[in-house]
């Protein structure tokens, strides 16, 4: 099937040896040419917008090869389910009444020793009921630590409370530490906070490309396909860089392959180690193979919110559990990472919510109708806008910032029933942290970003040297490879979310 009546010849695909035969055979025949530059049809969407960001940070520089860890601190205030409640010899139960009457003992039993003697603790209606606890609690089986304990409180407590306060799975917490005025002779404890341990492994990656030796003499007049190939240049969209000898073809690719496997790695590896710790794959060598978890794949241990339709509402409910009791209010700033139809599934609903708002004119600043020149009429005009930004309540923040690699067609092949690829409905709210410590790294090995080397025989296709003393293989040839460790740390993935649409679950 014709790609376009404009176009006189379909693109072949091939990988491995390339030579002078196969681009002669690809275009045999070939009509007289305006112009030497080939287009491109199609270029694949690439990871540099994540790569970008992350470069922006100090990169994780480790000494050797292999696992890294770090540590992560919990909260030192917690809340703690109750298992049960015993009172007066019997399990306490939602139709009990008057628990602990006339300030007589209650038995609250918890999966851990977390409260100490002194303290004062509270339910879930701290402001009403509260507990004092009368002595060290005991463990009475593993991980069922008794506390006897006292209603705490004025005239209103005399009576106890009802039983379905003390209800298993209700959450307790510290109120206080109240002692004596006179001659106090103990106090609560303090509570600690072991670290969580962390663990990644760094991923290794390696390609190679094997070139004739003869290749280095290919030159624009012989009038190949690839001649002043003209291409985007990654780095700089509004540019583009253009190639006159196949070399510097193959380079580019080397180049860019390597760019989009770190990238790919770095974003979307999944590890291949298994709950006791051995890597599940062997290589060629006969040695395991390590992959390391990627950021995709370390974020999904916390936040993840499927979806059907998408709601500013809940988009707005997933922001405040990240910012409640954790940041300040002039920190409340999130970028959502998204595809283009993402992008604009915001903006509409941005645009339904304000329906009540005074419509856009002319005279609005900024304004959403301005001049235009065209040729269709003297008085011209061009309309439209677009919403990228939004404030919710308590000054949480949000920007959309479109990213390519949610609308790679390539690597996300299910669509969506409104149009697009699935995952450009993708919402990540990637919390890079701050400069001084990110949150989100790229790991590397000092010396071993990228190693580059290559192996050829009497004439180098790379260099152009000829005569080579020390041949390394009798074919006139040369084979380039490319060795590159690399890795990624979330070091806190609760301070991550994702919003997702559940036609990627299922």
């Amino acid at each position: 099937m014709a790609i376009s009546k404009f176009v006189t010849y379909k693109g072949k695909y091939w990988a491995g040896l390339t030579t002078k035969n196969h681009l002669g055979r690809i275009f045999q025949l070939q009509p007289q040419k305006a112009s030497q530059i080939v287009g491109v049809l199609l270029q694949t969407a690439g990871m540099r917008n994540i790569d970008t960001v992350l470069s922006k940070l100090p990169i994780k520089y480790l000494d050797d090869e292999g696992d890294f860890t770090w540590k992560l601190v919990g909260s030192f205030e917690r809340t703690i389910p109750l298992i049960e409640a015993r009172w007066n010899g019997d399990i306490v139960l939602d139709t009990t009444e008057n628990v602990g009457a006339q300030r007589t003992v209650v038995e609250l039993i918890f999966g851990e020793r977390y409260f100490s003697d002194v303290q004062v603790i509270s339910g879930e209606k701290p402001d009403i009921y509260q507990f004092r606890i009368l002595g060290d609690p005991y463990e009475e089986a593993i991980n069922r630590y008794v506390y006897q304990v006292e209603i705490w409180g004025g005239d209103l407590t005399k009576d106890g409370i009802p039983g379905y306060e003390l209800l298993p799975g209700h959450r307790f917490s510290i109120e206080g530490s109240p002692v004596e005025s006179t001659m106090s002779i103990k106090g609560s404890d303090i509570e600690f906070s072991s670290p969580f341990e962390m663990k990644n492994t760094t991923s290794r990656l390696r390609i190679e490309h094997k070139v004739p030796g003869n290749m280095l003499t290919v030159s624009p007049n012989t009038d190949i396909c690839y001649s002043k190939i003209e291409i985007v240049d990654p780095s700089n969209p509004r540019t583009t860089k253009t190639f006159t000898t196949w070399m510097q073809e193959v380079f580019w690719r080397i180049e860019q392959r390597v760019s989009r496997l770190k990238a790919l790695g770095t974003m979307f590896g999944i590890s291949n180690r298994s709950l006791n710790g051995d890597f599940l794959n062997e290589g060629k060598s006969g040695f395991v193979i390590e992959g390391g978890s990627g950021i995709r794949e370390q974020m999904e241990v916390a936040n993840v919110i499927p979806y059907n339709n998408f709601s500013l509402s809940m988009l707005e409910d997933m922001l405040h559990e990240l910012s409640e009791g954790k940041l300040e209010m002039d920190e409340r700033k999130f970028v959502i990472r998204t595809g283009e139809r993402g992008a604009k599934q915001f903006h509409q609903a941005v645009n339904t919510l304000g329906v009540a708002w005074t419509p856009y004119q002319s005279t609005n600043n900024p304004a959403s109708i301005q001049k235009t020149s065209s040729p269709l009429h003297p008085n011209a005009l061009k309309g439209g806008y677009q919403f990228t930004e939004w404030v919710f309540a308590n000054n949480i923040h949000v920007m959309v910032e479109v990213d390519p690699m949610y609308d790679d067609k390539v690597r996300n092949k299910i669509l969506h029933p409104s149009g697009g690829v699935a995952e450009s409905y993708r919402y990540d709210i990637l919390y890079m942290g701050p400069e001084r410590e990110p949150n989100i790294q790229k790991v590397s090995v000092k010396g071993m970003e990228d190693i580059r080397g290559y192996q050829w025989g009497f004439r180098n296709p790379f260099t152009g040297q000829v005569g080579n003393m020390d041949m390394g293989r009798m074919e006139d040839s040369a084979t380039i490879t490319v060795y590159g460790v690399f890795g990624a740390m979330v070091k806190d993935p609760t301070r991550t979310a994702s919003y997702i649409p559940t036609i990627l679950f299922y």
